[in-house]
């Protein structure tokens, strides 16, 4: 009797010391160089354009938690309005007519390949918007252009907004993106937020590219190189591969 109880014992303390689930590692980001800046950093027409140089850390393409308040403030937010967060039914909600709607139609038929709940690296730049400007108060968007070095061991992420419900003119982050591909740098992703819009359900997070956005991921590919597209809401993240942008309408 007292092995049995011995051996109950034993295996009672390996079911207590078994380990949990291991959680992502967190990710972040130094201070960036700013490159352009003018205007109030928190209302509208505050314009940015900065770039960080970093290592190639896998933490930043991972599924955990970035170090951000902003981010944290804003999944707060989106729960606390009980808004749709579904990506597809988002999709299928749409008003976009002709091309876009065209666009937003092939996203839904490859949603289960491109489609995934948004990453460390979308939800830390995410944060950051957020921080500027509350989504839920003026809905502002951002682009981001992330390129490698050549021998793989460095990004360097460009960061673009002017603080509007769109990116406006791109020329600003292209040019000197380009400039870095001329030097051996690769584009490994360029990427913008579709956002929420407080009161505006059937514009909320549209994770597909519309035609000017279908227009500049072809150009980009080929003239930069461009392997994929992202777009993100910060709760879901669609992420094209280059091998699908002529599918898209760019008229």
């Amino acid at each position: 009797m007292k092995r049995i109880l011995l051996a109950a014992g034993l295996a009672l303390a390996g079911c207590q010391s078994a380990p949990g689930p291991v959680a992502a590692p967190s990710c972040s980001l130094p201070a960036a160089t700013v490159l352009e800046e003018s205007g109030d950093p928190h209302a509208a027409n505050g314009r940015l354009l900065q770039v960080w140089e970093v290592a190639d850390d896998p933490a930043l393409w991972g599924e955990g938690e970035p170090v951000s308040d902003g981010y944290r403030d804003f999944r707060e937010k989106v729960a606390a309005r009980a808004i749709e967060t579904d990506p597809v039914k988002l999709l299928q909600a749409s008003p976009s007519t002709g091309s876009d709607r065209a666009n937003n139609a092939l996203v839904v038929s490859r949603a289960a390949d491109w489609i995934r709940p948004a990453g460390c690296f979308e939800k830390l730049l995410v944060g950051y918007q957020h921080a500027r400007v509350d989504t839920f108060v003026a809905p502002t968007e951002f682009m981001t252009m992330v390129l490698r070095s050549a021998d793989g061991a460095r990004l360097r992420i460009y960061f673009y907004t002017i603080n509007q419900d769109g990116i406006g003119r791109v020329g600003p982050v292209s040019e000197p993106v380009l400039a870095d591909v001329a030097q051996g740098w690769r584009i490994v992703l360029g990427m913008h937020s579709h956002v929420f819009h407080p009161g505006q359900p059937l514009l909320d997070g549209i994770l597909a590219p519309s035609v000017p956005d279908a227009d500049f991921n072809a150009n980009f590919a080929a003239s930069g190189g461009m392997q994929a597209a992202w777009i993100t809401n910060g709760v879901h993240t669609v992420r094209i591969p280059a091998e699908a942008f002529g599918a898209f309408r760019r008229e």
